[in-house]
């Protein structure tokens, strides 16, 4: 068996054919043995580094089929932070904190960047989540969730979009561990309906400060629950002039 070490730069090496390759998703990958001669590793080393980059989606294997370069979703990364977060141990809070704050400071710059320049329907389709927002139920959440996903989308960085998207999913998941639900629907709405207020007037200081009160009601209910201590609520900074 390859020694950790060596098995990362095996690993590491078949991504980079990939990528010289410019191989797209759902190519074929080269066969073990045209593997075994590019890298010069056996093949046990080869199927050990398969099975590794197979965990992160970065290639498929059919069976019966072959092996194929894989979509590398952000399903492997979920799990990851997902584990990061609710695992037991010391850093636990500081973690999750750092996974709220990436979040803040992403949608934020997006956020302030759609509010100078979006299409005419952004706003209205930010209506329709912030009405649906209001109700009680799991079209609430999903609301919530889409209202993020249209300004990430409106800001046109296709990764961002799919960071945050993932940082919303595994915060969500986790938020049994804060103490349940962040607050009435109302109070959501309003805290979501002050970020439509200043996309509608254009205004990027207002958009962002918007966002940051936002999280920071996340922040304040995230101190009060069990993990208590966690992070504090952000100064309210001056407006650009």
């Amino acid at each position: 068996m390859a020694r950790p070490q060596r098995s990362e730069e095996i690993t590491k090496r078949i991504i980079d054919l990939i990528v010289e390759r410019e191989l797209p998703p759902g190519a074929p990958m080269p066969t073990e043995l045209s593997l075994m001669d590019d890298i010069g590793v056996s093949r046990n080393s080869i199927r050990e580094a398969i099975k590794a980059l197979q965990a992160l989606g970065i290639v498929e294997i059919r069976h019966g089929y072959g092996t194929f370069v894989g979509s590398a979703g952000s399903e492997s990364l979920q799990t990851w932070l997902l584990f990061r977060t609710r695992a037991r141990g010391a850093t636990d809070v500081g973690r999750l904190r750092d996974l709220l704050e990436v979040r803040e400071m992403l949608e934020t710059e997006l956020t302030r960047r759609v509010a100078t320049d979006h299409r005419p329907g952004l706003i209205e389709d930010l209506q329709a989540c912030v009405a649906r927002m209001k109700r009680k139920g799991p079209d609430a959440a999903e609301a919530d969730r889409e209202f993020h996903d249209l300004i990430c989308a409106e800001a046109g960085f296709d990764l961002a979009r799919e960071l945050t998207g993932l940082f919303w999913d595994v915060y969500r998941i986790a938020e049994s561990e804060l103490g349940g639900p962040a607050g009435s629907p109302t109070a959501t709405a309003k805290r979501h309906q002050a970020i439509v207020d200043a996309l509608l007037t254009r205004d990027a200081d207002a958009a962002a400060e918007a966002v940051h009160r936002h999280f920071d009601e996340v922040r304040k209910r995230a101190k009060a629950g069990p993990y208590g201590g966690f992070g504090v609520a952000r100064p309210v900074p001056v407006a650009h002039s």
